[in-house]
């Protein structure tokens, strides 16, 4: 029975010789320039997919930010972002700034013809400067934006923001009216 264990410790031992060449062999063809160029592909591959998705396919995506500030009064600064892959046209920016019983207080009306991919607007013509009324009353910032997609598809949001005694805030409104054009 000794003899049994003896064999099979022979066979398992050979076979233990036999995998540990092939390992040295496989490891002797695979330099590690290799695996790390590899690995340098696999990242380009990743990253032209990805740009692929930002660039290349067709979307629609449009966002409205905006910063507001209490200082000697109130300050609405909005930015406007095309952060799809196609221009977008006729567009329509106003911003509200309404007090509680909603009133008009001050307001921004801004119209590009085309606004092209992957751009974003603002400046001067793209704040309010509201100074007069207090800082301790509820105040609301209305975001009305039109514009037409790539299909030629008009599309209107609107969205509103509450204020009161908060000196600094910033909004996003991410426009839902996301369109793959494929």
């Amino acid at each position: 029975m000794s003899d049994d264990f003896d064999d099979q410790d022979d066979e398992l031992h050979e076979l233990s010789q036999e995998i540990g060449e092939k390992i040295v062999e496989l490891a002797e063809k695979v330099h590690p320039l290799r695996v790390a160029l590899a690995g340098v592909i696999l990242l380009m591959l990743l990253g032209a997919l990805a740009s692929t998705w930002y660039w290349v396919i067709p979307r629609d995506d449009v966002e409205v930010k905006i910063v507001y500030l209490q200082r000697n009064g109130h300050i609405v600064m909005a930015e406007l972002f095309n952060d799809g892959s196609r221009e977008i046209s006729d567009v329509t920016l106003k911003v509200e700034f309404m007090d509680e019983d909603e009133e008009v207080l001050a307001k921004l009306q801004v119209s590009f013809d085309q606004l092209p991919s992957h751009t974003s607007v603002s400046g001067d013509q793209m704040e309010l400067d509201v100074r007069g009324y207090t800082v301790w009353a509820e105040y609301t910032i209305v975001i009305d934006i039109t514009w037409t997609n790539f299909k030629g598809v008009e599309n209107k949001e609107t969205t509103s923001f509450q204020v009161s005694e908060t000196q600094t805030a910033i909004f996003n409104h991410d426009c839902e009216e996301v369109t793959w054009f494929l």
